[in-house]
């Protein structure tokens, strides 16, 4: 990997996922695409050497009902590629902290201690970080939370649809000539929310800078997962590890994303790429503004958008020059580095696992909610906490409210003030489960979003 020249590194990176992806063997059925997503870590070791790691890779392009939410932790409600792809990259710092202080003499190329002499019980002074010249980037094979058809005019784009989250104006630019102005001349048959409230999916998408919630589509059963752009967003103020990673590392942010899935040879392509940058940017950074209260070590990181000429065989793009595809695949794969092999999801759960079997520990799905906790508790464990071993009474939501700095961060964001006050939070019910899978009764107050 050549480090003088950041494209060549950039693409190269690209590249080693997409060779990940094509030695797992993971297919879609026949006419259905998919979406891939990955996180990597590079390390900038000298100004002759990088390395570049890449930590999780996930595919997906669908979320569960909210009707079919459990409240035992053993269900994912969200397998877009994005979010599962940012699961596996913080389950993956996780045990490379487990490595660090398990195996003999392992070196971590990627994380080094803080040397806080209060390391072990509070997220004030997590015990470790990453390495000076090592930063985190994102690669997704298609814009966050988008659907394509044929290419809009660029004039009526730009006169119609001036931004929105990260895939708005993509989307009117890809989006049926007479659809697109159907949609924009229907805005009042949506209902009237204030600023801060979500929006249903794809609905009233002249509604620019706001939240949205998942699916896009308007005649899926709805959920109460936001979209990867409001997500992303998200992950730009309080770094991707959520509250049980952040007991353990300072903030991680992401350095840049890259983005695939553009028109190569159109005569708009330029415009059009520019057209996404502003929309990104516009979700990533501009609506999100100065946030007051922000505990330190947190801070407004948005990542620098980047775009990839490399095709991804699963896409789309690629499907469609060979046969039109007919929708998106009902599975999602998950992969980690350094880890046990990859799964396959469908409807949340790990493929083929039967009813009575959904709650047993072998079948549950490595970055379910549940499997997290437990992976918290073993990290105590190593890291000698006095925390170890929690209570058997103890709810995912207690725990995790456990890690303070970064829940008064996650106010300050979703807080009543902060720009995103209108997140979805999930119900207490589906946050009140053990370390066993127990379902504890929720206490009369919890407010606290899941991450």
């Amino acid at each position: 990997m050549d480090p003088s020249n950041p494209g060549i590194a950039q693409e190269d990176s690209v590249k080693a996922i997409h060779d990940i992806y094509a030695n797992i063997g993971f297919r879609p059925p026949p006419k259905q695409f998919t979406i891939l997503a990955s996180f990597y870590m590079i390390n900038q070791i000298s100004i002759v050497e990088v390395i570049c790691k890449p930590v999780s890779l996930a595919t997906g392009t669908k979320c569960t009902p909210a009707i079919k939410y459990s409240p035992c932790g053993e269900l994912m409600h969200d397998t877009h590629a994005e979010v599962l792809a940012r699961r596996g990259a913080v389950r993956w710092l996780m045990e490379e902290i487990g490595r660090l202080r398990t195996a003999k003499q392992y070196v971590s190329d990627w994380l080094v201690e803080t040397g806080s002499k209060d390391q072990n019980d509070s997220d004030e002074s997590p015990p470790y970080r990453l390495r000076p010249d090592v930063s985190l980037h994102m690669y997704v094979s298609t814009l966050p939370c988008k659907a394509a058809s044929c290419l809009l005019p660029l004039w009526l784009v730009l006169t119609i649809y001036q931004g929105g989250d990260a895939s708005m104006g993509y989307l009117a630019a890809t989006q049926d000539a007479q659809v697109a102005l159907l949609k924009s001349q229907s805005a009042h048959l949506f209902p009237k929310l204030r600023s801060h409230e979500a929006s249903r999916g794809r609905d009233d998408y002249n509604r620019l800078g706001v939240l949205r919630t998942k699916p896009g589509r308007a005649d899926s059963p709805p959920a109460l997962s936001m979209s990867c752009s409001d997500k992303i967003a998200k992950w730009s103020v309080l770094g991707i590890l959520g509250g049980f990673a952040s007991r353990f590392l300072e903030p991680v942010y992401i350095e840049s994303i890259v983005i695939g899935e553009f028109p190569q040879n159109e005569e708009e392509k330029s415009p059009l790429r520019e057209l996404v940058k502003g929309d990104c940017e516009r979700a990533l950074r501009t609506r999100i503004g100065k946030i007051e209260g922000l505990p330190e070590g947190y801070a407004v990181h948005p990542p620098d958008i980047r775009f990839t000429n490399i095709p991804f065989i699963h896409s789309k793009t690629e499907l469609d020059k060979v046969m039109r595809t007919a929708g998106s695949c009902n599975e999602s794969l998950c992969w980690l580095a350094d880890s046990r092999p990859p799964e396959i999801l469908i409807n949340g759960l790990k493929r083929s696992t039967a009813p009575k079997n959904r709650y047993v520990e072998k079948y549950r799905p490595l970055l379910s909610r549940i499997a997290m906790f437990n992976l918290y508790n073993q990290t105590l464990q190593v890291l000698g906490s006095r925390d170890y071993p929690l209570p058997d009474n103890l709810s995912y939501g207690g725990a995790k409210a456990n890690s303070t700095r970064y829940q008064r961060a996650k106010t300050a964001l979703t807080g009543p003030n902060g720009p995103f006050s209108g997140w979805i939070r999930v119900e207490p019910r589906y946050q009140h489960f053990t370390l066993q899978g127990n379902f504890n009764t929720p206490p009369t107050i919890l407010s606290s979003s899941s991450t």
